[in-house]
């Protein structure tokens, strides 16, 4: 009966996933969360261990309503502000070192500030009139594929291969999500370049943008714009526990 009863009283709230398209209710993180928290925030775990164990977080927070390896990471990013608000504060203060002036700068962030920016989750792409390639946003469980955050070019071509769902020629179509990475890269080869820097462009496209702010000791303002999803998750891993 007790248990019931504080079970109940845990605070519920809603969010939003545009992708998703639906309004989906969320907790804040309880203590049964630390497991999670213990392997995101160990510098010796495994960046695959990390998405996973996010996942992990988000879905428990969830209730087990969304299944965040599935969720486009623009959807992955809502989740994790929001659950970082409700659990710890809407506000957050660190230090970072400037760009400029490379020196130390305190930021102190509302994270209930950030802006969406509407993006297509569908990009159909037309070859010579005669192919189709369609592409749609990157999934988290995208990530798994890597060994560390998006850096190089061939981490990038790996996302951009595994968006690739469905190829059309005028006669036949390929579900390309039954095929394995190998498979699609092989079509991927053979784009020209414009082509492939639209791809890219979609597949690097973020939502969720956060503008930091600070001053610098000689009284510049100065401001960052999180606006890349590799940054958003670097910056969210750091924020998680502050």
């Amino acid at each position: 009966m007790i248990l019931n009863l504080l079970e109940k009283s845990i605070p519920e709230y809603k969010t939003y996933l545009p992708d998703k398209k639906e309004q989906v209710t969320y907790r804040p993180m309880l203590v049964k969360e630390e497991k999670f928290l213990s392997v995101i925030t160990n510098i010796k775990s495994e960046f695959p261990e990390k998405i996973v164990n996010l996942c992990s977080l988000v879905d428990s927070c969830f209730n087990q309503k969304v299944q965040s390896l599935n969720m486009t990471i623009c959807d992955f990013q809502i989740a994790l502000n929001k659950i970082r608000q409700k659990s710890i504060s809407e506000e957050v203060s660190f230090k970072m070192t400037c760009p400029v002036t490379k020196e130390i700068a305190h930021v102190h962030l509302n994270l209930d500030s950030f802006f969406t920016e509407e993006t297509e989750s569908v990009l159909e792409l037309k070859i010579n009139d005669k192919f189709m390639f369609k592409f749609e946003k990157p999934k988290v469980k995208s990530l798994l594929n890597l060994t560390d955050f998006p850096a190089s070019y061939d981490d990038w071509f790996t996302l951009i291969v595994d968006s690739l769902v469905e190829i059309q020629s005028e006669t036949e179509k390929i579900d390309a999500t039954e095929i394995s990475l190998e498979e699609k890269s092989k079509y991927i080869d053979l784009l020209n370049k414009k082509d492939f820097k639209k791809i890219e462009k979609f597949v690097k496209s973020n939502c969720i943008n956060f503008k930091l702010e600070y001053r610098t000791t000689d009284q510049i303002e100065r401001e960052i714009e999180v606006d890349d999803f590799v940054n958003f998750l670097k910056f969210f891993l750091v924020i998680l526990t502050l």
